[in-house]
């Protein structure tokens, strides 16, 4: 609990505010220095108040307990509005508070369409220029409606939908409906809140946010919890830390009930005209291999391509079923002259991720940061330098989602279908970290310099702190079992090389059908600068 709590209160206050601003979070500079208001307080202390009456804003304080939110509460607010928050409290991560639009320069498509506006169910929205786009169908201009729901873009695709679907029995779940996290004012609140806790290493707290108008949020104080020795924890945290204490002590040594999925994204680009074909015109919404799918009732186009490979135990079966997804895609995909574009963010405007499902492990923070720090470190060594233009709105450190099926999504790392190399290395990696993750204590990019080198793109610091990270890797009991997978990874690692975002994956995919094995496939130039 709280692993990070020591670097907390080491970092002044202005660090405070750069390590929130890399992850995409405002933070009041009057405010941040000073812990969140108390339980208390908050009938006597509703508004922020400033000389003019206009500046008066809503607060929220949230209580988090294993990045779980178990309460957020308006502060001063009425009965409707307390019942709103306090409802059943679906205890969801913090990816999707944004979702970042796309740039229709690009863009080709068809089927009716409408104007996108700013915001869509609590979350910030960048619209599309619209310069560009071909489209054979209708298209309305009704005041940004398209099909009953303001949307722009793609939130890196996956799981931004309403409900639940089956995906040869994988069950993926959006932001609402069936899905882990509640939506609109409600979900962006705790969104905000467990997302800047996690960004100051922490893991459990209070943060204190205002409103600030167009589902934006200010952070304005945090609290971390502090337990005091002989003394137990307070309520509402007694009881969490009981559930997640027998959660943990439910799980085998090495996690032999680990299930594991993915959906990875790529793009369909039309090179003779530079824009993007939409992947609907020949994938289906469900399906191992299909396209994003949109909140009910949307009509249109649905652009980015994904591949739902069924969940596996074991990382050579979950690759087995990743390579026949990518076959199936190439079977449906009829025109031969689209170019598949895989990466952080293949083309301006196009953010791309992959994803990785976990099951049959508790999440926990320390497991979040092994992922981060043994995991998303490497690959972003390994990134074309254009996928970090990706991050803050997408990519940031500990971006989880809990799911419906009891298990949670990692979405940091960028689409690795790069190359099968790359998927191979990743996937195997996750699953070794994710098995053993106590034995992986080490956390460089705690360290400032290296949380903004991580932000910024900048490698040479990252790549100075990577041995000691992949010595620890080698020791583990499990890693001489995937060693023919992760190896070759390790190898482009030392020798500096990047993935390039610019070539056609399709080839490598399909052109030969890969291999499941671990054997290094083609030549390096084939998948790296």
């Amino acid at each position: 609990m709280n692993e990070g709590l020591n670097l907390f209160l080491q970092l002044a206050p202005e660090q405070i505010m750069r390590r929130l601003r890399r992850c995409g979070i405002e933070a009041d500079p009057g405010a941040i220095g000073r812990p969140a208001r108390r339980k208390d307080a908050r009938e006597s202390h509703s508004y922020s108040h400033g000389q003019d009456p206009a500046s008066y804003r809503q607060h929220y304080r949230v209580v988090i307990f294993n990045l779980a939110v178990l309460e957020c509460q308006p502060l001063g607010a009425g009965a409707a509005m307390n019942a709103a928050f306090l409802g059943p409290v679906r205890e969801g991560g913090y990816g999707g508070a944004e979702i970042a639009g796309h740039d229709e320069n690009s863009y080709e498509g068809t089927g009716a369409r409408g104007n996108s506006g700013n915001s869509y169910a609590g979350a910030e929205i960048v619209g599309h220029d619209e310069n560009s786009y071909e489209r054979t169908g209708t298209r309305s201009d009704s005041r940004n409606s398209y099909g009953g729901a303001d949307i722009a873009g793609h939130d890196e695709n996956s799981n931004e939908r309403t409900g639940t679907r089956s995906d040869s029995g994988n069950s993926y779940g959006g932001a609402g409906g069936g899905g882990s996290e509640m939506r609109g004012v409600a979900g962006a609140v705790r969104v905000t809140a467990v997302r800047a806790l996690y960004s100051l290493g922490l893991d459990s707290g209070e943060v204190e946010l205002r409103a600030m108008g167009g589902r934006r949020y200010v952070v304005t104080g945090i609290t971390p919890l502090m337990p005091v020795p002989g003394k137990p924890l307070p309520e509402p945290y007694r009881a969490a830390s009981r559930v997640l204490a027998r959660s943990l002590a439910l799980e085998q040594p090495g996690r032999a009930g680990l299930l594991m999925g993915m959906d990875p994204e790529f793009l369909l680009l039309r090179e003779s005209t530079g824009r993007v074909v939409p992947a609907s015109r020949y994938l289906p919404m469900d399906g191992v291999a299909g396209c994003d799918a949109g909140p009910p009732g949307t009509r249109g186009v649905f652009p980015v391509a994904e591949l739902r490979p069924a969940p596996r135990g074991e990382p050579r079966a979950l690759l087995a079923q990743l390579m026949s997804a990518a076959r199936e895609a190439d079977r449906l995909i009829a025109d031969r002259s689209l170019r598949w574009r895989a990466g952080g963010m293949p083309l301006r405007g196009w953010a791309l991720g992959g994803h990785l499902h976990f099951s049959g492990v508790t999440l926990c923070a320390p497991l979040l940061r092994a992922l981060d720090n043994y995991l998303a470190l490497p690959m972003l060594l390994l990134e074309d330098i254009r996928a970090a233009a990706r991050r803050p709105r997408y990519g940031v450190l500990g971006d989880f989602r809990r799911q419906p099926h009891g298990g949670f999504e990692y979405r940091t790392l960028p689409s690795f279908l790069v190359s099968p190399v790359i998927a191979k290395g990743a996937v195997c990696l996750a699953h070794l970290i994710v098995s053993h993750y106590e034995e992986l204590p080490l956390r460089p990019l705690d360290r400032e310099k290296l949380h903004a080198a991580f932000y910024s793109g900048d490698k040479q610091p990252l790549r100075e702190a990577w041995p000691p990270l992949e010595a620890q890797l080698r020791a583990l009991g499990g890693y001489a079992a995937a060693a023919s997978y992760i190896d070759p990874l390790l190898r482009s690692l030392a020798a500096q090389q990047t993935w390039d975002e610019s070539r056609d994956i399709r080839g490598l995919w399909c052109g030969s059908a890969p291999s499941v094995s671990g054997t290094r496939l083609g030549s390096p130039e084939d998948t790296f600068q």
